[in-house]
């Protein structure tokens, strides 16, 4: 015999809950990791996706809330399930992100996805990147503070990107520590204390990046927007790309979008400037760049960047889903529901993830019996 809450997960997933009671099992979700499993395996999410909308009490949410990808989940999962009127004009919203405003007024419509521009994970940073009360940022430059045996130590370590093996002028780096290193200086160079000792931009762009991602990961977005805009200068217009991206996603995170769009766009206009960014970097920026333009009910601007986004062939089938997700949803926007249709139908077909595919199926159901105007 099914327990009460098993047979309540049905009534949500057939959409026989009222809107109180359906508000209280998502709420009651946030705080019981097996529910919303549950709830997600049962379909209920998927269910719940027909009828979605964020409702005004989600909108009242402060914009520069930063969370966590578990934190962002609950949001999300707290927004879907919130029941709408079928009739009520569409907007586009962007799934496993903070909340959004809505193109149309209030209500629910097309889901873009875009995990770009959601909270990224960051369970692979080291503990002391994760330390919000670190002493210091990375150092693009340092100097030798001590001589002895033909070996050298400078003031820069793994914060500031060292590894074994970097060049460091006439120095070799053999050992690395949090904020000192010693290497070797190479035979026939000179060296003296004090000399200064240039970090190369690379290894320093990529320091940036993982301080960066510590500060967003203790919900310090404004000081991650501050870091990640002050190191733009610090290497060539190809090294500093991810740092534009992942500025552009910060202040997304923030609030920011116009913010966010144009550091897209600079992004995109320096994919070929070396290094090139891979298929998967530009179908990526591509991809979120379109989205932040048709949150903005600017479907026109998101045509060129989407379809280019569509043209990388050598990307992993969940970005592929995304993209063809929301190709999907600006056909929808532009009134030609055939290729809605079709757009949703081949995203279902690639081999995503299990959330991405509900997100497409949802769009695809909501659309289905839908007339040409």
């Amino acid at each position: 015999m099914k327990s009460e809450l098993d047979r309540r997960i049905d009534e949500f997933a057939a959409r026989d809950l009222s809107p109180v009671a359906a508000r209280k099992l998502a709420q009651q979700a946030l705080d019981d990791p097996d529910l919303f499993d549950a709830l997600v395996a049962s379909g209920a999410a998927e269910a719940s996706l027909q009828n979605m909308a964020v409702s005004s009490p989600a909108r009242r949410m402060p914009w520069a809330i930063a969370v966590g990808a578990a934190a962002a989940a609950a949001l999300v999962l707290l927004a879907l399930f919130v029941w709408r009127n079928p009739t009520e004009p569409a907007r586009a919203v962007v799934s496993k992100s903070l909340i959004v405003p809505s193109l149309n007024g209030e209500n629910g419509g097309p889901v873009l996805l875009a995990s770009e521009l959601s909270p990224a994970n960051f369970t692979t940073i080291p503990a002391f990147r994760g330390d919000a009360s670190l002493d210091r940022q990375p150092q693009s430059t340092g100097t030798i503070t001590a001589l002895e045996d033909g070996e050298a130590t400078v003031n820069l370590g793994s914060l500031d990107g060292l590894a074994k093996g970097t060049a460091l002028g006439p120095i070799v780096i053999t050992t690395v520590f949090r904020d000192h290193a010693r290497g070797r200086i190479a035979k026939g160079a000179v060296a003296h204390v004090d000399d200064h000792v240039q970090v190369p931009p690379a290894l320093h762009v990529a320091a940036v990046l993982h301080e960066v991602d510590a500060l967003a990961a203790v919900a310090n977005l404004n000081q991650a927007r501050i870091l990640a805009r002050s190191a733009l200068a610090a290497g060539s217009s190809g090294e500093t790309r991810a740092l534009l991206e992942r500025l552009a996603a910060l202040d997304y995170q923030a609030g920011a979008t116009d913010a966010a769009r144009e550091h897209y766009e600079a992004a995109a206009n320096n994919f070929f400037a070396s290094p090139a960014a891979s298929p998967t970097e530009q179908a990526a920026t591509l991809n979120s760049l379109a989205a932040l333009y048709m949150l903005r009910g600017d479907p026109a601007s998101a045509v060129k960047p989407l379809n280019q986004a569509a043209s990388q062939t050598a990307i992993d089938a969940d970005l592929r889903v995304q993209i063809l997700n929301n190709l999907g949803a600006l056909a929808e926007m532009q009134g030609d529901l055939a290729k809605a249709r079709d757009d949703y139908g081949q995203a279902l077909a690639e081999k995503g993830s299990v959330a991405h595919h509900a997100f497409a199926q949802q769009n695809l159901a909501r659309i289905a019996n839908l007339k040409q105007p």
